[in-house]
């Protein structure tokens, strides 16, 4: 049996209706009826096909935070977006946007970008784990031996 083609529609008031392709990894389908017909232009402008990735959660601290507590944050969450009916600049094929945390934002990432951040952050990580990490250790290990002072403390 041949794979069935998906496809969104909205259909005004009027009677008319228009269709597209609806990705499969699209979680939401943006087919509507009833749509006043001098709402149609901006119901397409408002086509979004998106999927949604989980970031990683942090235990992390701020001061603006009510407590003294750590609270969770959560990084580099991301998503696959496409608008196909966006007007001006805004891209109409598929880009990825990644909430680095917070407000700050990448957006609109090709394949390239995607790959050179990944690059970068692989660098990275092996920053952590071959500089700070030994630099650490010897900081803790120069800390706990660190010479007495002459009032019996450890400076």
């Amino acid at each position: 049996m041949a794979d069935r083609k998906r496809e969104w529609t909205i259909t005004t008031t009027s009677g008319v209706t228009v269709s597209g392709y609806l990705p499969r990894w699209a979680q939401e389908d943006p087919s509507e009826v009833d749509v006043p017909p001098e709402e149609l232009a901006a119901r397409l402008a408002d086509i979004t096909h998106h999927v949604d990735f989980p970031g990683q959660m942090l235990d992390s601290y701020s001061p603006g935070n009510p407590t003294s507590h750590d609270a969770p944050l959560e990084i580099l969450r991301s998503s696959i977006d496409c608008n196909p009916y966006a007007t001006g600049s805004d891209p109409r094929c598929p880009v990825v946007n990644i909430r680095i945390a917070g407000e700050f934002w990448l957006t609109d990432l090709g394949p390239k970008e995607v790959a050179g951040l990944v690059a970068k952050l692989r660098t990275l990580a092996d920053r952590l784990d071959r500089d700070i990490i030994p630099t650490l250790d010897n900081a803790r290990s120069d800390w706990t031996n660190r010479p007495m002072t002459s009032t019996g403390g450890r400076s």
